[in-house]
């Protein structure tokens, strides 16, 4: 598990890394923002047919949802277009053609609901004139199985859309959507993310009951959502004021691939005119292909289900397992559990999309799953430093060593050869006599594997490792 600031590219197959590179040489934009876009994009045209599998039974969406914090000049709306080019044409497209076939379809009503408006009240004047009216009823019962079928809206996205507005949607024969914006602040200012817990159902790809005024309750049953959002970070951080503890409370941001890239303006130097186009537009059909076949499936089926290969499932346990591990006491991520929590499945879902999109046949490789390991990684330190800053691990080795020395000194003479850790804040060095100065360094310690930590009762004990 890396959690290294430089966004790992080289770790994605050919076909998403060499048009991520591409994109970086039209925009000059942060390799981290485009490559975040470029999973939003995955995301939104695999979601609808694939799902990932692990373990066997535990199923789960394949879908993403991304924050990405950047300032206004880093290029946000020209990395969109550029990744996401074909998906808004076939958008138009696709509205161009829904607004003819609902033409076509209310005229088809019109004509139906008269002669049905016709036979039904034949119908009813041979009843109430005792004339056998079976023929009549026949003709009814007949046309009434020809009723117009309304045309499906086919969207792939939506933007600033209310949560009643996104529940209808998903209520209807398409059940996949994207939240997609290069510009979110309607989003967070607005009310698309008022209603985080339905939010979080979508992600969990769970049930959900909507309850409409003069309509019959309808289900949102096995509908997916992405959530691909490019927003400025003093936007984001009045959205972390207003609604950051119920955000987090409720496990919004624990779903979340949150990252801010470090910017590139002042640095965007013109060096070589001849830009390649070569590998964007295979990325492009790429999505374009699998849009088509998610269509072509839709309502015919299960989506596909992706299971790991033996190799990949014992490395997707590994990851598992070192990332409970570190989610005691003094581990990476003891203050932040609940986004921990969630990034075994997450890894599991990069890991699915990386296979799928790059066109691999069969189980998902066990290089699939060490690339998306990589990527969780770095999101995990993304979330750390962006949420935990003054928590951040930044002292110099000199100091953790010291500690280690004293208490490896310390337990040398005990038995059994461990200590508490209230023992170390009254009798350690006079210096780290500080409780969050102790865990930072305790924590770098644990990391390094320096040190082992046990817990009786309420009492923590540190041992080292020799």
């Amino acid at each position: 598990m890396s959690f290294g600031r430089s966004f790992p590219v080289d770790v994605f197959p050919s076909i998403i890394r060499n048009a991520i590179y591409e994109a970086e040489q039209h925009t000059q934009a942060p390799l981290s923002l485009i490559a975040a876009s470029a999973l939003g994009a995955i995301s939104l045209v695999c979601q609808n047919g694939i799902d990932v599998c692990r373990l066997n039974n535990l199923r789960s969406p394949v879908s993403l949802f991304l924050l990405t914090l950047a300032e206004s000049g880093e290029r946000k709306s020209t990395v969109d277009k550029v990744l996401m080019r074909p998906l808004y044409q076939l958008e138009e497209k696709w509205f161009e053609q829904y607004n003819q076939d609902l033409k076509a379809w209310l005229n088809g009503e019109v004509a139906f609901n008269i002669e049905k408006k016709a036979l039904a009240s034949k119908l009813k004047a041979d009843m109430c004139r005792n004339k056998d009216y079976g023929a009549t009823n026949e003709r009814l019962k007949a046309l009434l199985q020809t009723k117009p079928a309304e045309p499906v809206r086919y969207r792939l996205m939506l933007n600033d859309a209310t949560p009643s507005a996104i529940k209808n949607y998903l209520c209807r024969d398409w059940r996949s959507v994207g939240i997609m914006s290069d510009e979110a602040g309607t989003i967070f200012n607005g009310h698309t993310l008022n209603e985080l817990p339905f939010i979080n159902k979508m992600w969990d790809g769970s049930t959900y009951s909507v309850d409409r005024r003069n309509s019959p309750e309808l289900l949102i049953h096995d509908a997916r959502m992405t959530l691909s959002l490019m927003v400025q970070p003093a936007v984001f951080q009045k959205y972390i004021e207003r609604k950051g503890d119920i955000a987090k409370g409720i496990g919004f941001f624990a779903r979340c691939l949150i990252c801010q890239p470090d910017s590139k303006q002042g640095y965007r130097q013109i060096t070589n005119p001849v830009i390649s186009s070569e590998y964007l537009p295979v990325f492009h059909s790429r999505l374009i292909d699998i849009v088509n076949d998610s269509i072509a499936i839709n309502g015919k089926g299960e989506r596909l289900s992706l299971r790991f290969s033996p190799q990949a499932e014992q490395e997707w346990i590994s990851f598992y397992n070192k990332t409970e591990s570190e989610m005691s006491e003094l581990g990476y991520l003891s203050n932040m559990k609940d986004y921990a929590s969630k990034m075994a499945e997450n890894m599991a879902r990069i890991a699915a999309l990386l296979h799928y999109f790059e066109g691999y046949d069969g189980d998902v490789s066990i290089q699939a799953v060490e690339a998306a390991a990589q990527i969780s990684g770095w999101y995990v330190g993304e979330y750390k430093r962006l949420f935990f800053k003054s928590q951040e691990f930044t002292l110099v080795d000199k100091e953790s060593d010291e500690l280690y020395s004293w208490i490896k000194n310390y337990c040398a003479s005990t038995f059994p050869s461990h200590i508490s850790k209230t023992m170390i804040l009254q009798y350690g060095p006079h210096r780290f006599r500080n409780k969050l100065k102790m865990n930072e360094l305790l924590g770098t310690l644990f990391t390094q594997r320096k040190i082992m930590v046990t817990r009786e009762g309420k009492t923590i004990y540190i041992q080292p490792v020799h």
